[in-house]
């Protein structure tokens, strides 16, 4: 109920991403196709306003019906300090764009709606727009849940999964590389002698610096990164800094973002492995350790978290045929949720959403070094089972969280992200040996599965380890007989 004298609050802003394939206007629209490369997105939106007829295109900036916000499929670069020519060479071997992707701030649902209806004939057919939801990293430590010093330290963490077997085999990630997609890393906190090559970033997002100079207080993605050396010290590292750190963990990005990322990063590293093969390519890992803790901001509900083909879930679907893709389940588990964590999206088959479902990545779960599930982590079944089929088995399996790193910035890992990095790590220690083209990912992902083991005895797959504990030794035992390259 209104209170006499105040004033009417506006409607909230709307957010929807529009992605247009094979746009027309990208091709035979000058004005339009200038201003969609213009670094400065202002002039697009006022070009949008008049050409689909709308009032205010002559408003102040803050006053415009709508604001295009960033356009994700050709905001991301990359920068490659250790190969400046290759890094040169790069954007000649991009293909001209023939897709484009506008991320925009709405100022109310009317404006969004209206946009909606008189695009297709201005622009051409589109995607079926959706929301720009937040993302949020998957960092959490849970009370009650290995507290004191029963979480150890990392050589438990690696006691737990056998990891020696690993260093016994000559397995250091000589020749893989890492994408660290999270919050950023800090590339002056990582171990002495860590191959750091770079990485995408979006230098217009206010705030962005380049990819290794993630700040001091900025510690999530160092920790992942660092998790994965542990275990593939000659792994090179990439960083890509999809979620710009905020206050309390209130890291706002937009699915968008991930999108014009991963889009774009499968795109390049398939590049990078013709403009320098003996280097750049095969062997590659995504490690993504973020995941949707709310998902009222889906327009529709469902359109990302539970729908298999959305165009971020088929962006990650490509990138498994260029990458190995970890994901970290996320923090929503029936005990000990992230406080951000909606109450739709908390307990087994409501929390392991979207991407991170998808039966192409590999999804982790978190557990003490003991063995011990943690109670946040997110649990299965999946959101995408075959037709007809049974549940979906996510997680795939799990691995240690909540252990102390000392003299590190970070001190704890803990999360599902931490498990993601340690399940990176050894992803990336298995590729010193067996390439892609030897061992692709699903193969890959199936061997890690069959090794894994529950720790209570049982066999097969649960909501909470998945298929079990992460076991280096067992699996390298089943590899035995299968050739390297």
């Amino acid at each position: 109920m209104a209170i006499k004298g105040e004033k009417e609050r506006p409607p909230p802003p709307v957010r929807r991403c529009f992605v247009f394939r094979d746009a027309p206007w990208l091709r035979e629209d000058g004005e339009l196709a200038k201003a969609y490369a213009d670094p400065d997105p202002l002039p697009l939106s006022r070009l949008l306003v008049r050409r689909l007829d709308l009032d205010g295109a002559d408003a102040p900036p803050g006053e415009l019906p709508l604001r295009v916000t960033h356009r994700p499929l050709n905001d991301w670069q990359f920068a490659l300090p250790e190969d400046r020519e290759a890094a040169a060479e790069l954007p000649a071997r991009r293909p001209r764009p023939t897709h484009a992707a506008l991320a925009i701030r709405f100022a109310s649902k009317d404006v969004a709606r209206a946009f909606r209806d008189r695009a297709k004939s201005a622009l051409g057919g589109f995607d079926d727009p959706v929301a720009d939801l937040r993302l949020n990293a998957a960092l959490h430590w849970g009370t009650g849940r290995g507290e004191g010093s029963s979480f150890g330290d990392l050589a438990d963490a690696h006691r737990l999964i056998r990891a020696d077997a690993l260093g016994a085999a000559g397995l250091d990630g000589e020749g893989v590389k890492v994408v660290i997609i999270d919050q950023g890393v800090d590339a002056s906190r990582l171990p002495p002698g860590s191959r750091f090559m770079g990485g995408w970033w979006k230098p217009g997002q206010p705030g962005a610096v380049p990819p290794g100079q993630a700040a001091k207080d900025n510690r999530h993605g160092t920790m992942i990164a660092r998790n994965v050396l542990a275990l593939a010290p000659r792994a090179m590292i990439f960083d890509c800094p999809l979620i710009p750190p905020r206050i309390l963990g209130n890291m706002p990005a937009f699915l968008s973002d991930a999108f014009g990322a991963i889009t774009r990063m499968a795109i390049d590293v398939e590049l990078l492995g013709l403009i320098r093969p003996k280097v750049f390519r095969g062997r590659w890992v995504f490690v993504n350790a973020w995941s949707i803790y709310d998902a009222r901001g889906e327009a529709t509900p469902g359109e990302y978290t539970r729908n298999r083909y959305h165009w971020v879930a088929c962006a990650v679907d490509h990138a498994a045929t260029v990458a190995d893709v970890v994901f970290a389940a996320g923090n929503c588990g029936a005990f000990y949720p992230d406080g951000r964590c909606a109450d739709e999206v908390i307990g087994p088959a409501r929390s392991i959403l979207g991407a991170n479902s998808l039966d192409s990545v590999l999804t982790v779960g978190a557990a003490r070094t003991d063995g011990t599930w943690a109670g946040y982590s997110s649990q299965g079944p999946g959101q995408f089972p075959a037709y007809r089929g049974p549940p979906q088995q996510k997680p795939d399996l799990a691995a240690p969280s909540h252990f102390l790193v000392p003299d590190t910035a970070h001190r704890i890992a803990t999360g599902s992200s931490a498990a993601s990095g340690v399940a990176a790590g050894v992803v990336a220690a298995l590729r010193t040996r067996w390439s892609d083209a030897a061992l692709p990912s699903a193969k890959l992902f199936g061997r890690l599965r069959d090794a894994a083991w529950q720790p209570d005895g049982s066999s097969g797959w649960n909501n909470r380890h998945g298929h079990g504990v992460l076991d280096c030794d067992g699996v390298l035992q089943g590899l035995a007989g299968v050739p390297g390259s």
